[in-house]
């Protein structure tokens, strides 16, 4: 059996769909999210990224300021 027709197969039994990001199951390929508890579930993990992105910033800037501070009055060649 050749690639192709292989692929043909799978396309005639299935037809066009997606699967959906959060759980895998198949569905119609004109929707994002197989129900709405996927969506939710996307929903709060995309907050939570930009939480966490947010704090990490917060975070990186405060020890930049720390390490600048250190730098400038604790340098004991200046």
């Amino acid at each position: 059996m050749s690639q192709s027709s292989w692929k043909d197969q799978i396309k005639k039994k299935w037809g066009p769909h997606s699967h959906c990001p959060i759980c895998g199951k198949a569905m119609p390929a004109d929707k994002q999210f197989c129900s709405q508890s996927c969506r939710d579930n996307y929903v709060t993990k995309e907050r939570k990224q930009k939480r966490k992105g947010r704090y990490q910033m917060i975070f990186l800037f405060g020890m930049m300021a720390v390490m600048f501070i250190f730098l400038f009055l604790f340098n004991p060649g200046g």
